[in-house]
């Protein structure tokens, strides 16, 4: 609560308040009929008017004081944040083929396949965590490809449930009849899915979408799929998206879980070959990037670098509503406070009625 300028000085008038005390209890009425008699009337048992004579005294005081307060302007202050964001519409698309099995990345010092760095790094992307900000007011959807692409999640401000209920249930094929890599055909579905959100964007929630981007990750090079990597790098391109492309997998050889000839589970060396200059090309092509994450913190790196460079603009607007207290009720901490003049009001006739009635004197 805050008082209103100059009127907040009337708050100087409560300091006449304990002068009113000191006067009436001075010359405090005494309730009854009056009388003479010889009894020493001190004798005499006390009664509940007598003990609860200070009560109308108590009620002017109140009924003053709040008066001096509504003269000083009491207002209480209502803040509405109102926030525009022109956000970013992101297409995470993730290789999960089998060569994603590779043990080349680590989590707290252990050894996981790619897939699973890939999981953890592009979450905090997404809901931010050490030097990752997070995408709160971002559009975001994710595919996933391997021999085919897979739309796993439309384009969402669901970022929970993005996160933990479909990026993280993400897994590797095991079978091979799905197994492969088609990077022109998973590029292409990610392109489909950016290319029609302006408009339902503006509907849904009156902002606009201040640009596309897709984050594609593959550790391999494209080998399956009816569309060409550079076709759909031209027609991402035509139509204003930015690719970003990630190579993932260490230099030379890495470790690849493998069963020898007695059922047991060993880790084998097999060499590591990305397509890099595809992935260039068509980061190139479309006004984007590529980059190479040979580890788990390379791959934390790259993320940052994309995050730093596609930032949602949030404009914030702070709408002030003052409510005069002295007028007007107001909710405090879940309850409703009256207007002060109608307590004041109360304070006044509740005073007049007792006096006129239970501790009305008689002369």
């Amino acid at each position: 609560m805050i008082f209103q300028f100059p009127s907040v000085w009337f708050l100087c008038a409560l300091l006449v308040i304990p002068f009113l005390i000191w006067r009436w209890n001075r010359n405090s009425f005494r309730t009854g009929v009056t009388y003479t008699t010889g009894v020493d009337i001190s004798l005499l048992p006390s009664t509940i008017r007598s003990k609860t004579a200070w009560i109308p005294n108590a009620l002017r005081v109140l009924a003053i004081a709040t008066l001096i307060v509504c003269i000083a302007r009491p207002q209480k202050i209502f803040e509405k944040v109102q926030q525009n964001a022109d956000g970013v519409a992101i297409e995470l698309v993730i290789d999960r083929s089998s060569s994603m099995l590779a043990h080349d990345f680590t989590i707290d010092g252990k050894q996981v396949d790619r897939l699973t760095a890939v999981r953890k790094v592009a979450g905090e992307f997404i809901g931010g965590m050490g030097s990752l900000e997070g995408r709160s007011g971002d559009l975001i959807g994710l595919v996933t490809f391997a021999g085919y692409a897979d739309s796993n999640c439309p384009m969402t401000f669901d970022h929970d449930f993005l996160v933990r209920d479909v990026l993280d249930s993400v897994q590797i094929v095991d079978e091979r009849a799905e197994d492969g890599t088609a990077i022109g055909d998973a590029l292409a579905l990610a392109v489909e899915r950016l290319s029609s959100l302006d408009e339902r964007v503006k509907s849904d929630s009156g902002n606009s979408i201040q640009s596309k981007i897709i984050i594609l990750l593959t550790d391999g090079e494209n080998n399956r799929g009816d569309i060409d990597p550079q076709t759909a790098a031209d027609i991402a391109a035509a139509l204003d998206i930015t690719v970003y492309t990630i190579g993932a997998g260490t230099n030379g050889w890495a470790p690849y879980p493998a069963t020898d000839i007695f059922g047991r589970k060993t880790m084998r060396n097999q060499p590591v070959v990305i397509d890099e200059a595809t992935l260039e090309a068509v980061a190139t092509t479309t006004g984007g990037k590529y980059f190479r994450a040979t580890d788990t913190a390379s791959l934390e790196n790259i993320y940052a670098e994309i995050d730093k460079m596609e930032r949602t603009e949030i404009t914030q607007r702070t709408y002030v509503n003052h409510v005069d207290m002295a007028v007007q009720s107001v909710r405090i901490a879940g309850f409703t406070v009256p207007p002060l003049l109608l307590v004041a009001f109360v304070f006044f006739i509740a005073d007049a009625l007792l006096r006129s009635t239970y501790y009305r004197i008689l002369d």
